[in-house]
């Protein structure tokens, strides 16, 4: 029976041990006209770029949630890195066979650039030790980045755009190119408590009284900047004497939108309710303007290259024989569980 037992140990800790495994970090994610993209190089670059995004999205807690899209931030980032890691590939392969060559003292610069960038980062520096990033890959990486600057550089200098393909473009997005905003400033006396919850109706009467005492002391003459520093409840503009700067359409509530692009220069709105409660509205500039089609040329010059050069990059990715390793991809981890 004992031996019965310690075979059965035996046989459950040969599992685990299976089940423990290390996963290849060599293994292939993606192929790229026969250069392999390898899970490690991948999970760094999924850790090098992981803080700005997470700053980005609102926290490292938010990486399950998903967009409106129904994708989970972690799925888009993975396949955002690996996209981009491919036509990086991409660019790079096709700048060599182009001639560009970068010097060796670009690269070692550009190398000592990154692994000084790498080191600077404890988290990251155990992340290239842990996932078998050496020096000979960063200093590869040095030489695509500055493989890919140079057919940037080649591409934007010999692309020409003209004055009718700008001219059709500003026409195509005059929109754009219009700006209509209005400065504001406003005192809130809220309806909401700290969690935004809607307060008693005994409550809410109470604030609107208070709201409609403000009003007519602002009407009488009182100075709107002093009075919203005395009464707004809301705490991003109070101590600015309720100023919220310049705004355009579509980033205030639809209630406030309304009453402050109805107003002229001056004017101070009647009581305004939204959810957040009752605002009094002063508006103290309206800016209206066009930008004209020769200041806006050099804008739209960058615009037009910058889609021909995306077109070069889709071009490239209809030639190249590109193949993904889903699961391979699935494995990759780049969060602390």
């Amino acid at each position: 029976m004992k031996k019965l037992m310690t075979i059965a140990l035996a046989a459950l800790m040969s599992l685990s041990l299976v089940a423990c495994k290390q996963k290849d970090l060599n293994e292939a994610i993606a192929d790229v006209n026969g250069t392999k993209i390898t899970l490690g190089q991948y999970e760094f670059m999924l850790k090098m770029n992981k803080d700005s995004v997470e700053s980005n999205i609102g926290g490292a807690d938010k990486w399950d949630e998903k967009d409106q899209t129904g994708v989970s931030y972690k799925d888009k980032y993975k396949r955002l890195v690996l996209d981009q890691m491919i036509n990086t590939e991409l660019l790079a392969q096709n700048a060599e066979k182009e001639g560009l060559k970068p010097t060796d003292k670009e690269i070692q610069a550009s190398y000592n650039d990154l692994k000084t960038y790498v080191n600077s980062d404890e988290n990251l520096k155990g992340a290239a030790e842990e996932l078998g990033i050496n020096d000979e890959f960063l200093k590869e990486q040095a030489k695509i980045s500055l493989l890919i600057q140079k057919s940037q550089e080649k591409f934007y200098s010999e692309e020409k755009v003209s004055d009718s393909e700008m001219k059709k473009y500003y026409d195509e997005h005059i929109d754009e190119y219009k700006k209509d905003e209005v400065e504001a400033s406003h005192i809130l006396i809220k309806t909401t408590d700290d969690q935004n919850k809607p307060l008693p109706e005994a409550e809410q009467k109470k604030a609107k009284e208070k709201a409609e005492k403000v009003l007519k002391e602002v009407k009488a003459g009182g100075d709107f900047a002093e009075l919203a520093k005395k009464y707004s409840q809301d705490p991003g503009s109070a101590a600015n004497g309720g100023a919220l700067g310049a705004f355009g359409k579509g980033m205030m509530v639809k209630e406030f939108e309304d009453a402050a692009f109805g107003m002229e220069p001056g004017q101070v709105s009647n009581l305004v309710k939204t959810d957040f409660g009752y605002h009094i509205i002063k508006v103290t500039d309206r800016i209206k303007e066009t930008t004209s089609f020769d200041e806006a040329k050099e804008g739209i010059k960058e615009e037009i290259l910058k889609n021909k050069y995306g077109e070069k990059i889709a071009e490239l990715q209809k030639k190249a024989k590109i193949e993904k390793f889903d699961k391979v991809i699935e494995s990759a981890e780049f969060v602390e569980k």
